[in-house]
């Protein structure tokens, strides 16, 4: 017995309006020092210039940043119990949720003043049986593009809800 109804099959390939953030050198500045990344570079804009950046740049995984700030910045009314959005639960009948499996191609880095847009895409679900009853795997993928319309990251990220 299936738990992927045909209306959450019909969630396959929804897309989301896409999201607009601007990157300062104060946002980059609290992610390196809350992931620990003391490099220079991260917080003084000579430093990052002397090896080639334009400003002060980003640790690598700062996308997650942008997408977080991008997608669940919402009011609580629009959160599930365990703060992800509801626009991205498809109607299952279990709620319970964990993350699963994130790969991050970063194609570069990204710098104070880019301007990032993120689109975001539900690429699929499927199931499988676990010990406590049915899992549902929901697979995401994020698409960070800068002001050029260059591709800076793509991100794919499994959702497990049981």
């Amino acid at each position: 017995m299936t738990v992927i109804t045909d209306e959450a099959r019909r969630w396959a390939d929804r897309t989301y309006p896409a999201v607009e953030f601007t990157v300062d050198a104060r946002d980059i500045a609290k992610y390196a020092h809350a992931v620990g990344a003391d490099d220079p570079v991260h917080f003084d804009k000579s430093a990052a210039m002397a090896v080639g950046y334009r400003d002060v740049v980003a640790p690598s995984t700062f996308c997650y940043v942008v997408r977080m700030q991008a997608y669940n910045l919402v009011g609580r009314s629009r959160l599930e119990p365990d703060g992800s959005p509801s626009d991205d639960v498809p109607p299952l009948p279990t709620r319970r949720a964990m993350a699963g499996e994130t790969t991050l191609d970063i194609q570069r880095p990204v710098t104070a003043g880019d301007v990032i847009t993120v689109t975001k895409r539900l690429l699929g679900m499927h199931e499988k049986s676990g010990r406590s009853g049915p899992l549902v795997f929901v697979e995401m993928e994020f698409t960070y593009t800068d002001q050029n319309g260059d591709i800076v990251a793509r991100e794919r990220f499994t959702r497990i809800y049981r």
